[in-house]
This record gives C-alpha cells, sequence and structure tokens, in this order.
C-alpha cells in the first residue's frame, strides 16, 4: 500500500467517525412533544398552557377499546413567558419540545393589553420554528379553548391547524398568521396586524371530557370566527364575517368562496368565486395620499334557489353587475372598519412607501389620522363563466305549474 493511499484511508475513517451519531440527540422517550401553547393574563402573571401528545395514544391500534384523550393540559403561573414554560418540568414528567408547535392561542385579555413582549420571549426560543399559526381566544381563554376535544381527529391542534388553512383558502374569513408575519406586521409602520378569532359553541365544561368524543353531536366544538383588529400590538376590535371577507379580498388571500346575490322573490343566487387577482397601489396626488384596490373575479353560478332564467346575456350582465357591488360592499365595509378603529390592517401605509418613499417619511408618524382620512378607490370586475350543466332552472317551471 503506497503512502498516499494510506493517507486517504485515514482520512475518511477519521471523516466517518466525525459524522457518526448526533451529539445533541433527543431520544422520544425523553421528551414531552408540544403540539399547542395557550397563554393568557392573569393580573400581573401569564398564564401558559400547552397541549401534550400522548403518543402511545397515537400508535394504538384500532381496536384498543374506547378511545381515550391524547393530550394533556398542563398550567403555570409566573411573571413571564419563558419562566412558566421552564417551570412546567415540575408538572410534565419529561421536558417539553416545542419544536413541532402547529398553534399558539392567546387569550382575548391578553391580546387587549398587549402582545409585543410574548412575542419578543418566543422569537428568542432557539427551539421554536416559526411556521406555527397564531389565533385569539374570542370570548374565552386559551386554557379553556385548549382543553376542548375534538371527535373527527385524534391530535385537536391538527383540526385548528387545517381549519384555519382551509377557511381562508376556500371561504375567507379567517387568516392564517404565523409568528414571522405577526412580527413583520408588529415592526411595518404602514401594516397593522389581525389575527383569526376562535370561540367555543356549546357546553365548554364537556368539551373537556371524554363524552365530547362519544356523541353524534359533540356538545362542545370550535369555530373560527372573525378577525382581530390590532392597532400596534393591542387587539382593539374584531371585524364580523362580511368584513373579513373583504379584508381578505383586499390582501388577496382568497382562492375560492360563494357570494349571494339577491334574487326575485326574496331568495339568493349563489356564485362559486374560483380566480381571483387584485392590485393595491398607492399615489400621492397633491401632497395628499390615495388608494386605488383593483379586484378582479370570475365565478360560475352554484345554486339558483329562485326561478330566474340565466340563460340570457341581459342575465349574464346583470349578475356581474350585482356580483361586483356585492364584492365591493364588503370591502367598503372592511376599510369603513379598519378607519374606526385607525388601525390600517390592509397596508395602505406601505403601498404609499413603495410609491413616494419621501413622501412616506413625512407622513408616517402621524400615519393613524392620515388612514382615518385616507380616500380609498375600489374597483371590483366580476366576471360569470359558467351558468351550471342546466341553463333554465326547473324552479321556475315548478312555480309555473302550481300556479
Amino acid at each position: 500500500m503506497t503512502a498516499n493511499r494510506a493517507l486517504k484511508l485515514s482520512l475518511i475513517s477519521l471523516l466517518a467517525l466525525l459524522l457518526t451519531g448526533c451529539w445533541n440527540r433527543k431520544e422520544l422517550n425523553e421528551i414531552s412533544i408540544a403540539t399547542a401553547y395557550g397563554f393568557d393574563k392573569n393580573g400581573d402573571r401569564y398564564g401558559v398552557s400547552v397541549q401534550i401528545v400522548n403518543a402511545t395514544e397515537i400508535g394504538a391500534g384500532k381496536g384498543s377499546g374506547s378511545r381515550v384523550p391524547v393530550l394533556t393540559v398542563q398550567t403555570n403561573n409566573e411573571r413571564s413567558i419563558f419562566e412558566s414554560i421552564r417551570e412546567m418540568g415540575t408538572i410534565a414528567p419529561r421536558k417539553i419540545y416545542s419544536s413541532h408547535l402547529r398553534i399558539l392561542v392567546i387569550g382575548e385579555d391578553l391580546a387587549r393589553a398587549g402582545i409585543a413582549k410574548v412575542l419578543d420571549g418566543l422569537s428568542r426560543d432557539h427551539e421554536l420554528r416559526t411556521d406555527f399559526y397564531i389565533i385569539v381566544a374570542r370570548g374565552a381563554t386559551a386554557n379553556q379553548v385548549l382543553r376542548i376535544l375534538t371527535p373527527l381527529e385524534k391530535l385537536p391542534t391538527d383540526k385548528l391547524y387545517t381549519s384555519l388553512e382551509t377557511s381562508q383558502r376556500n371561504w375567507g374569513v379567517s387568516a392564517k398568521v404565523d409568528l414571522h408575519q405577526l412580527i413583520y406586521d408588529l415592526v411595518d409602520q404602514g401594516k397593522d396586524p389581525v389575527l383569526t378569532g376562535i370561540r367555543i359553541v356549546g357546553d365548554i365544561r364537556t368539551g373537556g371530557t371524554r363524552s365530547n368524543l362519544n356523541s353524534v353531536a359533540a356538545p362542545a366544538y370550535m369555530q373560527y370566527q372573525g378577525l382581530g383588529v390590532f392597532h400596534k400590538d393591542k387587539l382593539v376590535g374584531w371585524l364580523n364575517d362580511k368584513q373579513s371577507m373583504g379584508y381578505n379580498f383586499i390582501r388577496g388571500n382568497i382562492s375560492s368562496t360563494i357570494v349571494q346575490l339577491p334574487c326575485s322573490g326574496g331568495d339568493d343566487l349563489d356564485v362559486e368565486l374560483i380566480r381571483m387577482n387584485h392590485r393595491i397601489k398607492g399615489r400621492i396626488v397633491d401632497g395628499e395620499p390615495r388608494i386605488e384596490v383593483t379586484v378582479k373575479a370570475e365565478g360560475n353560478i352554484g345554486e339558483v334557489e329562485c326561478g330566474m332564467n340565466i340563460a340570457t346575456n341581459e342575465a349574464i350582465e346583470l349578475l356581474e353587475k350585482e356580483l361586483s357591488d356585492q364584492i365591493e360592499n364588503m370591502m367598503k365595509a372592511a376599510v369603513a372598519r379598519g378607519k374606526y378603529y385607525k388601525s390600517d390592517i390592509f397596508g395602505f401605509g406601505s403601498a404609499i412607501h413603495r410609491a413616494d418613499y419621501r413622501a412616506w417619511n413625512r407622513m408616517k408618524n402621524r400615519w393613524e389620522q392620515e388612514f382615518a382620512d385616507l380616500p380609498v378607490h375600489i374597483a371590483v370586475n366580476a366576471k360569470i363563466r359558467r351558468t351550471g350543466s342546466i341553463v333554465e332552472s326547473f324552479l321556475e317551471r315548478m312555480e309555473a305549474e302550481s300556479d
């Protein structure tokens, strides 16, 4: 064996030794995996709740008898979030591991008091990723939300995570916001944050027991409702469902949704939006800021509850006008509500900054009042592409025969 070959083999052996194993590995039997945190304000202390996965139940077979909860909720109260989480080591059987966190629930009282200090602590934690979603417990505490068991999912956190994604994409009344996005909105002078609200429907006490899993109609369940409007780091109010949908139209967050149009006889006609794009443009006119919001939408007629004849071009044009007006009204309602709270949740200030940074630098310190007086021009162009597999509704014939 030559000297060069011997040297190469020695280097390969040394590298192999360095690459084997993980010096900071954590075995599953040494950690408690947290999937959700809940933060509440209790006087001058922070109440912290955590959902810990019961790994043995997750891997249990289908024939393992009656189902048991697959998580435990631990709580603690200290003067800081970081201290509360660490002191949970006196309660939890193992060290709490937070890298698989999916949901953070903030109690409404804490949200109204301010969340900046809480987020600062979270952003410094090296174990946390930033891809978990943050929501606000509406009319309840975060601890109560985390205690509700869900019939369709073993992990309630999975239900909260996937429902939030689905409701924003296919309905448009919620918004998925992760830690990175929330902090970005807090430090951006031209954009205030929003967070989706979650409320408990039904009996809160029963919702945390096994009986909530064994009923066809669960006594308690969780439902996303409205968007929480923040001014800086404090919750100041809520948008209702229509205003929340208008917000998402402005921000371009909707992939598909249903818009109801009034029909003759007091019934409705439903249009399914299948495609949408938006643009927010800021302008400075005579030294004053202006905002132009343009939305283009395409949809199909999904349901006709009245006997309207939609076979003519005139009828389609009328429906397109009504659809455009309906979307525009929701957007205007959202803007009006944002101005009422003096909270620029739409990022209009950022649009002015992009348009003219010198003008923005002159007005950014008084943007709260500038936003309240800001002219916002909204233009919606909606088109109906398909009317369904039938053109003439059989409802019209039924009504004619009954007369």
